[in-house]
């Protein structure tokens, strides 16, 4: 009788098995590999764009960093996804900048 209970749960566990094998990973922007996207939401997200290997520099008792990397954001809107770029305005307000 006990086995006969445990039938559905079995049953159960395949299908949310089955269902969590097949869906689809992280949407991306097309042309951007897996590996370089860092989604922040939905929406947006950063692609990390891998520079040549450049030595870094150690110092005595300096922490072991991995070195700076470039990149730049994406959003997605209605016609998909765009690149952004961040413009800084040369002058602020006022007498500021």
């Amino acid at each position: 009788m006990k086995r006969l209970a445990l039938v559905p749960f079995a049953i159960a566990c395949l299908g949310i098995s089955a269902a969590a094998l097949t869906a689809e990973g992280p949407d991306t922007p097309p042309g951007v590999a897996a590996k370089h996207w860092v989604p922040i939401s939905a929406r947006l997200g950063v692609v990390l764009v891998e520079a040549a290997n450049t030595p870094a520099r150690t110092e005595r008792g300096a922490l072991m960093l991995r070195p700076p990397v470039n990149g730049y954001f994406m959003v997605k809107g209605a016609d998909g996804w765009t690149r952004l770029i961040i413009v800084e305005p040369s002058k602020g307000p006022a007498d500021v900048g």
